[in-house]
């Protein structure tokens, strides 16, 4: 490891020049080469770093630390993921609209909780049949009743009346 002081720091750029103790040449310091350093470099801080020539004869330190300066760990030197972030609320997206569909189309004998709180005080269910695209409304009492299931997405809708679900062009289902 050599040593040297930092002689030069453009805080806002980055990097700098260390003057090394054994009076050679001034070499680079850019931060990078401080991974882990405890605060960031100032002007005569004593760095203790590793010499590097490169092929155009540049001097450059690298595995740089700021004497008397705690390293921090690793965990806390790493930038926060918000790439995991992102997927973590892309998949908490997909299992809601997952939950969702599940509760709204499923098989259960009873309405769902989002077909039940779409028009509660109407009880009349507008539905469209998936093999003929017919509009059947169906009424409580009737064999189809709870197990039907009410889609708005699809055009899909709840009547107050018979009268009005026959005036919006529906017709009284078969069972």
């Amino acid at each position: 490891m050599n040593k040297g002081q930092l002689t030069t720091w453009f805080d806002e750029r980055g990097f700098g020049f260390i003057k090394p103790d054994d009076g050679g040449k001034e070499v680079f310091l850019h931060i990078s080469a401080l991974k882990g350093s405890g605060r960031r470099p100032k002007v005569g801080d004593r760095i203790l770093y590793e010499r590097v020539t490169e092929a155009n004869g540049k001097v450059q330190a690298v595995k740089a630390s700021i004497e008397g300066v705690v390293s921090r760990p690793l965990a806390t030197q790493q930038k926060p993921r918000k790439r995991g972030l992102l997927k973590t609320v892309i998949g908490l997206g997909i299992l809601a609209v997952a939950a969702l569909f599940t509760m709204e189309f499923s098989p259960s004998r009873s309405p769902s909780v989002i077909s039940s709180i779409t028009k509660p005080e109407c009880l009349i269910k507008g539905n469209i049949s998936h093999n003929t695209g017919d509009k059947l409304y169906h009424l409580p009492g009737m064999e189809d009743y709870e197990s039907t299931v009410i889609d708005p997405a699809r055009g899909e809708r709840w009547f107050c009346t018979e009268s009005e679900a026959i005036a919006s062009g529906w017709r009284k289902a078969p069972r």
